[in-house]
């Protein structure tokens, strides 16, 4: 809730806008597609699963994965 008492809005994303998400997310953190990122989390590839940014970036398959 903000300050003022007002819920935040929320964007209904569709999946094409999921994808540019996630896409824009795991590139900015991780210079790789989001395609790749979902490829290499699915087959346990990370070194780090329990990393932060790669659980923040997990979070995000549903909407583009």
């Amino acid at each position: 809730m903000r300050a003022n008492g007002q819920l935040p809005k929320v964007k209904i994303l569709s999946r094409k806008e999921g994808k540019k998400l996630l896409d824009r997310q795991v590139r900015r953190s991780l210079n790789m597609s989001g395609e790749e990122f979902v490829r290499k989390w699915i087959a346990r590839q990370f070194e780090d699963p329990e990393d932060p940014e790669l659980i923040r970036l997990a979070f995000l398959i549903p909407f583009g994965g």
